[in-house]
């Protein structure tokens, strides 16, 4: 177990949530002179990789949970306080530069809508708040937070799967065979009919998290021949990401390329060691670009400047949001981990 729990997740995730707001930061500032690093960031393998270890995590969260209730509740912890936090505050510091009163913006049946979709991790229902970046390219307040909807529907879908294969006796492998191959039709389906913001959704992003339990439960095995799968997974994922554009096999290569990265360069085993800023920097750098792009800093200011110091404020808030919010409720062994990495 030892080898399992020493890797370099904290630093994937790191770069995962950096590639998502480095995109978005390009997208919604909308300046020319960003534009051609877009090709740089790819959202989209950044949220895929995310689901990739969070499918090997939850996996092993699962099976070291006594309970089913015990399961849950850790998943609640990690993910609901600071989710709220950050749909309240804005929420309520948005009210300052809404076009609206303050009356009218909090009476406004919109902000209760945003909160009641946005609470309930429902967020397309309700992406704006009244008078609220109605000039900036979209409106939304916080366009990163749709995949939070996907993380808990994951964490929901891991004790219906073990139920399966332990109280109706379904061979694991088949059975995750299965999830693989309707989540891989269903994104190709959506795909083929020009519709990604479907096929991105629940069943088609299901592939990336199924390959990352299966990797868990092979732990040993890939960890042995690592070095054997990795040039075959590199060249599969070039072949169906960059010329066929294709979700078929991808998953498993790509997923691979996740765990090798994990559990290879052992200097980065301890990059965490200061906290997991990933949670926050993920849900926080959204409405900060926003605000920025509201203000008119970009246009105002040298883009590096303005760049760095969105990235600067988004980083103090993912380390506030860690200390103040996030590490109160931690399991108990997920604080002795992080003290651990410390020493």
């Amino acid at each position: 177990m030892n080898k399992i729990n020493t890797n370099n997740f904290d630093f994937l995730r790191v770069v995962f949530a950096l590639t998502v707001a480095f995109a978005h930061l390009i997208e919604l500032s909308d300046l020319e002179v960003l534009k051609p690093l877009k090709i740089y960031f790819n959202t989209r393998l950044a949220i895929d990789g995310f689901f990739i270890v969070s499918g090997f995590l939850i996996a092993k969260s699962y099976e070291n949970s006594k309970t089913i209730k015990e399961y849950i509740i850790r998943r609640a912890k990690r993910i609901i306080p600071a989710y709220a936090v950050v749909i309240l505050l804005s929420a309520l510091l948005f009210s300052f530069i809404s076009t609206y009163s303050f009356y009218d913006y909090f009476s406004n049946i919109q902000f209760w809508k945003y909160l009641t979709a946005n609470l309930s991790f429902q967020n397309y229902l309700e992406p704006c708040l009244p008078g609220v970046f109605e000039s900036n390219k979209f409106c939304a307040v916080n366009g990163a937070l749709w995949t939070i909807k996907l993380e808990e529907a994951f964490y929901l879908s891991v004790p219906i799967f073990y139920w399966f294969v332990r109280v109706k006796k379904f061979n694991f492998y088949v059975l995750i065979t299965i999830v693989y191959i309707l989540s891989v039709t269903y994104y190709m389906y959506f795909l083929s009919m020009d519709n990604y913001r479907i096929a991105k959704q629940l069943p088609g992003a299901l592939a990336f998290f199924a390959t990352g339990i299966v990797f868990y439960k092979n732990f040993s095995l890939l960890h042995k021949w690592k070095d054997y799968i990795i040039i075959p997974c590199l060249i599969l994922f070039v072949l169906e990401h960059y010329i066929l554009k294709t979700q078929i096999l991808k998953p498993i290569a790509f997923g691979f390329m996740v765990f090798y990265i994990a559990y290879s360069f052992r200097f980065l085993n301890n990059f965490g060691k200061y906290g997991d800023f990933t949670y926050g920097i993920y849900i926080y750098h959204f409405p900060v670009i926003q605000l920025f792009v509201f203000l008119g800093l970009f246009n105002k200011y040298p883009p590096l400047i303005i760049c760095t110091l969105v990235l600067t404020i988004t980083l103090l808030l993912a380390i506030l949001s860690w200390y103040l919010i996030e590490i109160p409720y931690l399991s108990k062994s997920r604080r002795l981990r992080q003290k651990k990495l410390r020493s």
